[in-house]
């Protein structure tokens, strides 16, 4: 019988504590050893192990489920498939620095429906499933909070705050001149904390682009968006987490319009 979304998103959340365990044990807040992969991007020793545990819980809990995962990449069927990232945001955890996560996302014929984002060092969690809200839970305990985008304004996208990924002082070339150009449209510049998707989806900003990325740093992310109340898409306007960027995620109330600046 194939599981319901709800065991789906219970399984995630089990994954995401396993995530938590070894990316906490391995971030030392200082400077970590690590290796420049092919496109010179930095990889961990845990941004694999967790992956890798992740890939061992999956096939022992649902063994015709696929997998694809930044480190190691795919494996099993694509019909229904877990798509991970297991530290989004190496930069960040190899420097010892805050800011960074682990990202789950179950990708079901075509269609993300489950979503985790989980910080240790933060004790934070965001998470969502198709039907059933986006959720923040935090290191205090107690009921998880629900997420709603920010409700809108009468100046529309001139007065909605940004974001982007990676941080605007770290962009150069046409990714930096694409960031300018949203920020010459939209309203104050949001410095992001975390992912930026997730300043969307609690209403610290009403859009995040990111400039780049695989389906890992899309899919549990897009879910979340969509869950509180927003929308994904890519520059062409569809929900896809498979064009490597640049991507948007926003309240669904501005977006068009940003797609229109981005690309006009």
């Amino acid at each position: 019988m194939t599981p319901g979304v709800d065991e789906d998103l219970a399984l995630a959340l089990r994954l995401a504590d396993a995530a938590d365990e070894i990316s906490r044990a391995g971030f030392t807040g200082a400077a970590i050893d690590h290796r420049l992969k092919a496109d010179g991007s930095p990889v961990s020793a845990t941004d694999v192990a967790v992956e890798r545990r992740i890939r061992a819980l999956v096939a022992e809990a649902r063994p015709a489920d696929g997998m694809l995962g930044e480190e190691v990449g795919a494996s099993g069927p694509a019909g229904r498939r877990w798509i991970v990232d297991g530290i989004d945001g190496t930069v960040l955890f190899v420097a010892g620095r805050r800011g960074w996560a682990t990202e789950i996302g179950l990708e079901v014929d075509g269609e993300v429906v489950v979503g985790v984002s989980t910080e240790p060092v933060t004790g934070r969690r965001w998470w969502a499933a198709r039907g059933r809200g986006a959720w923040l839970s935090g290191p205090a305990g107690g009921p998880p909070s629900r997420l709603a985008v920010r409700a809108p304004d009468g100046a529309a996208l001139a007065a909605a705050p940004w974001t982007v990924i990676p941080p605007l002082d770290a962009l150069a070339g046409e990714q930096r001149r694409l960031a300018e150009r949203l920020g010459a449209a939209a309203g104050a510049y949001v410095p992001p904390t975390e992912h930026g998707a997730l300043f969307v989806a609690d209403g610290r900003a009403a859009v995040c682009l990111q400039t780049g990325g695989g389906p890992w740093d899309f899919a549990a992310l897009s879910v979340i968006v969509a869950e509180a109340g927003g929308r994904f898409s890519d520059l062409a306007g569809r929900p896809d987490i498979y064009g490597g960027g640049p991507a948007l995620f926003s309240d669904g109330r501005v977006h068009d319009a940003v797609v229109a600046a981005l690309t006009a």
